[in-house]
């Protein structure tokens, strides 16, 4: 094969593949002319194929939609143990370099040259993985086309200063909904997508429902199933009340967040059975057990960063204030979406009460918290 830029082997999981020996950092990274490989997300494939070796039904059909390298499709059928796969880039010079790494794996699969979403109005798929070098919106009315009665969408957003609030002007532009700067972006931005995603699926007759969302590096991701079906999704808006604490409101309401998600983002079941494997990197093991502990909480958390502010004093210690909030009788857990966050059944005043028994001796300005 005559590449026009370097290559380097890695290996990444169970897959060893070739790819674009160029500069790497830190973070998103920066499109080149070279088929895109960015290692930091590796933590993105881990989950993904250890949600994939798990999936409700076995995948028969399955399309890497932005294939790029090829590293996540030959991770789906060397790990996930997914079928019928094919690969998808509209680059040729990507296509060649996936049909190599196909061949070092021994995977065999067909590699189509040519527009996503062209490709998406011609063929249909039991599974579709959409990983965008930035927003997904492009490719997702395209990813809701599909014939099947049933079927499964992993995606992937990278612009996630949009979806958390930093750009609320490309939010609405993209995804027509209004974000919120504040810890919980993240989450809202999960949430805003998955309502999009909720939008689209109605307009063409069909429902969502959430297998796993979750926030990591400089990405959010989830996996959906999607189901012929007319139903009505939980779809509202929000305000800020408190730190943490989200109220509905109507869409015509000032400050109003959404329209977004309002449902669980995970089914527990599922996301409860899942088991990192030996490819999986420590942080992968690690994020994955954070989620499994959270994932049938009670939506939006709340950091001890800003309970502090709130009762304006130093906080406790994360697992000081977990073990006072489970000594009361309530649920608590770490959320993977912040260092300091927790994710509880407490109501405010309770969540409140118990921050300030565990606070540090000394630390409060004697002043009283707002309310």
């Amino acid at each position: 094969m005559n590449r026009p830029f370097p290559i380097r082997d890695v290996t990444e999981g169970a897959a060893r593949i070739l790819v674009p020996d160029v500069p790497r950092h830190r973070g998103p990274g920066k499109a080149g002319p070279w088929p895109f490989y960015n290692p930091t997300m590796a933590v993105n494939r881990d989950i993904s194929a250890i949600v994939l070796a798990r999936w409700p039904r076995p995948i028969r059909s399955a399309l890497d939609g932005l294939a790029a390298t090829g590293a996540w499709g030959i991770r789906m059928a060397l790990e996930a143990h997914v079928t019928g796969l094919t690969f998808n880039d509209r680059s040729s010079m990507a296509a060649d370099l996936v049909r190599e790494n196909l061949r070092r794996n021994r995977v065999d699969a067909p590699v189509v040259v040519g527009d996503l979403a062209t490709h998406l109005s011609s063929a249909s798929y039991e599974f579709v993985d959409i990983d965008p070098f930035g927003p997904p919106s492009p490719f997702l009315a395209a990813a809701f086309g599909s014939d099947k009665s049933a079927y499964g969408l992993g995606i992937t957003a990278t612009d996630t200063a949009v979806l958390s609030g930093t750009y609320p002007d490309a939010c609405e532009r993209r995804y027509d909904a209004r974000p919120f700067r504040c810890p919980q972006g993240p989450e809202i931005g999960l949430r805003i997508l998955l309502g999009y995603c909720a939008r689209l699926a109605v307009e063409r007759g069909s429902t969502i429902r959430p297998v796993l969302s979750f926030a990591a590096e400089h990405f959010l991701r989830i996996f959906l199933r999607v189901r012929k079906g007319r139903k009505s999704p939980p779809l509202g808006h929000v305000v800020r009340r408190r730190p943490g604490e989200f109220v509905p409101v109507a869409s015509s309401a000032a400050d109003a967040i959404g329209p977004l998600w309002t449902g669980p983002m995970h089914d527990p079941a599922i996301v409860r059975s899942l088991v990192a494997s030996s490819w999986s990197l420590p942080s992968t093991a690690r994020l994955l057990a954070t989620l499994q502990a959270e994932a049938d909480l009670p939506a939006y958390f709340v950091s001890t960063d800003e309970l502090a502010a709130e009762a304006r004093g130093s906080p406790p210690r994360v697992e000081r204030f977990l073990d006072g909030l489970r000594s009361e009788g309530y649920r608590a857990a770490r959320t993977h979406f912040h260092p300091r966050g927790i994710r509880t059944d407490a109501p405010y005043d309770d969540l409140l009460r118990v921050f300030l028994d565990r606070m540090p001796t000394g630390s409060r300005d004697g002043s009283t918290p707002a309310s």
